[in-house]
């Protein structure tokens, strides 16, 4: 059984600027808190991280009161790489992965969603 820190990639193809990539606390989180960072594909690793870091519950992420950390490498990773997913699959319109649960070692998908347009 995995554990860890929910967190949230999205993306979502707008008509007049192409896919925007979104990222932040997941689970109940993004609904509670509304703590979303966003910017266009394509992202880069370098770009992913700060939109991590830009993130109101930043702090959660890095680990608080004895909770293990997030690996925001591979978090910024997976921003990336789901950047670059929507860039060469316009067709994609929506995307949801959350929960991710990121701990130190591992960032993995609990569940995901995709709507394709063609």
């Amino acid at each position: 059984m995995y554990h860890g820190t929910e967190i949230f990639i999205g993306a979502s193809r707008e008509p007049k600027f192409g896919h925007q990539v979104l990222c932040g606390l997941g689970g109940i989180f993004i609904e509670v808190l509304k703590d979303v960072q966003a910017s266009l594909a394509p992202i880069s690793v370098e770009e992913a991280h700060s939109m991590i870091k830009n993130l109101r519950g930043y702090k959660i992420i890095k680990g608080v009161r004895g909770q293990e950390p997030v690996n925001e490498d591979l978090f910024a990773e997976a921003v990336s790489r789901i950047s670059a997913l929507v860039t060469v699959a316009p067709e994609i319109a929506e995307m949801d992965l959350n929960p991710l649960l990121g701990s130190a070692n591992a960032v993995v998908a609990v569940d995901a969603r995709i709507r394709i347009e063609k």
